[in-house]
């Protein structure tokens, strides 16, 4: 920065002169706009070399009464790392940039740093000419430091789940290393030749195989669901998503003589992951008709509705329904067991929470044993 550029900076700010009755009239409703609105106000003559801020601004800078802006303390009110910004943006508004609005961190009169909305525009007179510049200060301290907390937060879980993503490669690599060992060891063992009590052992070291097997492909898929959560989402037709399921499902569908049925009239097609989407359908579909209530055919009806402006995609079934007890989000646990759940039900309903979380959204269930679930998915 030039001497000579921090001179014509400075020079403004020689007085802070009363403000004449005139100015006070003139700018009267501009100051109290800007008082309601906590902003400090500013203004710079250029033809009479005077400056003036008002009470507000003096509030935010933590002035007091007794104080006159000076060349020893104009870049004082601005951190270090803005100076250059500060007197670059003074020089471009004086040739007549239009406007600087920025988020910039400055000083009070007693060096605690604060951040601030500055917004500065060139006043003209009526040949179009730069006779000054005017301006507005709002404290924004506390909404940039949520910010800057938001975006720490936010750099916290990405590393999180980059370590949580190495760590699952390494888990998923080293078991999957074993499993393989297992299964080349079983395919190598003639099983006809062992003795009856070896033979239980291999064939429970065969079941461990294909256990670790099932772990490491449920272990790949949770895992993978934050990666793709970022894929750009696109529109999706409910019915023909719900048509692909239906057929994706029919040797069971008429195995178990289940009736199927859909309405989304009312929303026919949202925004969202198509894989998820279809992962989320086929996954309550089938686990309705597997939960069937005893000889009672399965019925499972789904649809989308809009309640103050939230979409909602429903499906229900009347299978034997679940006791959820006071803890209805232990239905969707991976580890979760019970007599109304086999391991591969809780697994699936474990991914679809992390597939609808992952994109914001929220799983909720109701269900009473005997009288069937409801999944409400907030999209």
């Amino acid at each position: 920065m030039s001497k000579k550029a921090q001179n014509r900076f400075f020079s403004f700010f020689d007085k802070t002169p009363n403000p004449e009755p005139k100015d006070q009239e003139e700018n009267f409703f501009y100051e109290q706009i800007a008082a309601m609105v906590g902003a400090g106000s500013w203004r710079i003559d250029f033809v009479n070399k005077k400056s003036f801020i008002d009470k507000q601004m003096r509030s935010i800078l933590e002035a007091p009464d007794t104080y006159k802006p000076s060349l020893k303390h104009a870049l004082h009110f601005f951190d270090m790392d803005y100076h250059d910004d500060v007197i670059k943006s003074f020089n471009d508004l004086s040739n007549g940039t239009p406007v600087f609005d920025k988020v910039i961190k400055m000083m009070t009169y007693t060096n605690k740093s604060f951040w601030a909305h500055a917004i500065s525009r060139p006043a003209l007179d009526a040949k179009g000419k730069v006779i000054g510049l005017k301006g507005v200060v709002v404290n924004v301290d506390k909404e940039k430091e949520r910010e800057l907390m938001l975006e720490k937060a936010i750099e916290t879980v990405e590393a999180n789940n980059s370590r949580l993503f190495t760590f699952a490669d390494y888990v998923s690599h080293n078991i999957k290393s074993h499993v393989n060992n297992l299964e080349l060891t079983s395919q190598l063992v003639d099983v006809t030749k062992l003795p009856q009590d070896q033979k239980e052992l291999f064939n429970n070291y065969k079941e461990i195989a294909e256990s670790l097997n099932g772990t490491v492909a449920r272990l790949n898929e949770v895992v993978s669901i934050q990666s793709r959560a970022s894929e750009p989402l696109k529109k999706v037709n409910l019915e023909e998503a719900f048509e692909r399921i239906k057929s994706k499902l029919r040797p069971l569908i008429e195995k178990e003589e289940a009736y199927l049925y859909s309405d989304f009239s009312e929303i026919p097609v949202i925004e969202y992951n198509p894989e998820f989407l279809n992962n989320i359908l086929y996954t309550l579909i089938k686990n309705g008709i597997l939960n069937k209530n005893g000889s009672r055919k399965p019925e499972i009806k789904a649809y989308c509705l809009e309640n103050k402006k939230k979409l909602s995609l429903i499906v229900e079934d009347n299978g034997k329904g679940y006791d959820l007890g006071p803890n209805k989000d232990q239905l969707f646990h991976m580890t979760r067991s019970s007599d109304n759940t086999n391991n591969s039900e809780s697994v699936g309903l474990f991914i679809v929470k992390n597939e609808v979380e992952a994109l914001g959204g929220k799983i909720e269930v109701t269900s009473k044993p005997g009288y069937g679930t409801k999944f409400t998915i907030t999209l």
